[in-house]
């Protein structure tokens, strides 16, 4: 399964629904890239669960993380490792072993709805939308559920859900970055601004952060200024974004923007 999902997969009309689908599948390609489920190798029977990890800041352990039996929680890590190492089957069979022990497991809930997201997406919101339920203090579910509704334009449905998430990841970057999304496809260009300065304020102290997600980020604070005509700036954010990854998806976007500024045009 490929790690990076290409932002040009849709053109929606609309400079600020433009800049909102920018970079489809964001979130998830940030969970598996910096394994921010929050999960380390496994040193002791809550490990995982206890560790201050990856883009989401620190996380207190739930209920439901802590009935997690000993081998589900390691089903877990070697499924997550798998999919970073895009080897589908292990992961699939490492899900499936960590369900088959704890089916209200919403750790592994999420990280299967992650991995289903380009295949099925509707089962994957009935995973987190489980996930939700029965472990309604584990904030990655409700991050991801977001992402999937911005990247389907869903925005009044992925606000609510970044609220909460918030409460309970407080840290993460990415969740300012989802909020800034949904806001500004809702056209609330200057709070979507606001959102992906904190963003970026946060991910510059990332060390973990992937270089595509950096350039994702720059890329949409460049958007966001352009529509308030601060060309200077937004042309410095759209550098950063093709220098971060100069082979990305979003570089040849980012260099059109950089060459003609004040039109806005991406073609």
């Amino acid at each position: 399964m490929k790690v990076y999902v290409s932002p040009l997969r849709r053109q929606p009309a609309g400079f600020a629904k433009r800049a909102a689908n920018c970079f489809g599948f964001g979130f998830a390609i940030l969970l598996f890239c910096t394994c921010a489920l929050g999960q380390g190798p496994i040193e002791n029977d809550h490990s995982h669960a206890a560790q201050p990890y990856g883009a989401f800041g620190p996380q207190l352990i739930t209920p439901n993380a802590l009935r997690a039996p000993a081998k589900a929680r390691r089903a877990v890590d070697k499924a997550a490792a798998a999919m970073a190492n895009q080897q589908a089957r292990e992961a699939e069979r490492q899900l499936a072993r960590a369900l088959e022990l704890y089916p209200d497991y919403a750790v592994a809930l999420t990280l299967r709805a992650i991995w289903k997201m380009n295949a099925d997406r509707s089962d994957s919101i009935q995973d987190l939308e489980r996930a939700i339920h029965v472990d309604p203090q584990y904030g990655v579910s409700y991050a991801v559920l977001a992402s999937i509704y911005n990247d389907d334009q869903r925005y009044d449905d992925a606000i609510p859900l970044i609220q909460r998430a918030l409460q309970l990841l407080p840290a993460a970057w990415p969740v300012h970055y989802e909020m800034a999304r949904a806001l500004c496809g809702n056209h609330q260009s200057l709070e979507a601004l606001r959102e992906v300065t904190e963003a970026e304020r946060r991910v510059s102290a990332d060390k973990e952060a992937h270089a595509n997600s950096i350039a994702a980020v720059h890329y949409l604070r460049g958007i966001l200024l352009m529509d308030q005509r601060d060309f200077a700036e937004a042309t410095r954010e759209f550098g950063i974004s093709i220098n971060t990854q100069p082979q990305g998806p979003l570089a040849a976007i980012s260099t059109r923007m950089v060459a003609r500024p004040e039109s806005g045009e991406t073609r």
